[in-house]
């Protein structure tokens, strides 16, 4: 499971999510992100760095549940997320963005928190963006 987690990581960092702020209806959703490793994964992103932490444990984000997520992203100015899924279906956080003092979380930028509720299964991607800075992240939900 270590080693998955570990390949899991290194795809995601090669830039295998959906292109930065993009909608389509091709996400990448073969390679889900290492929900519970506590270092994060990085959302592919154009201007700045953007890492997200999943606070979900091994069983990954489920419709219907909410998943909080911690966020590190560089640029200046509020933070924005959507996401977007099956159908073109959007939703936006359920509560959040938060901006955090810190944590252990140790990645560029600032720390925001976030709470999503994904209504249904399928291919989601989180869009997120700060003056100076958009990306994306694409996660199945299962």
């Amino acid at each position: 499971m270590r080693s998955l987690g570990i390949g899991v990581v290194l795809v995601l960092l090669s830039g295998c999510a959906a292109a930065p702020t993009q909608v389509t209806a091709q996400a990448d959703c073969a390679h889900p992100p290492a929900y519970a490793d506590g270092h994060g994964v990085q959302a592919t992103s154009a201007g700045g760095t953007i890492y997200a932490l999943f606070f979900t444990g091994d069983e990954g984000v489920i419709a219907g549940v909410e998943s909080k997520i911690v966020w590190r992203i560089t640029g200046t100015g509020p933070a924005r997320f959507s996401a977007t899924g099956p159908n073109f279906q959007s939703v936006t956080p359920t509560w959040g963005p938060e901006g955090h003092g810190g944590s252990t979380f140790n990645h560029p930028g600032e720390e925001w928190g976030t709470g999503f509720v994904f209504p249904k299964p399928g291919c989601w991607t989180i869009h997120v963006a700060r003056d100076g800075v958009s990306g994306s992240l694409s996660l199945p939900v299962r």
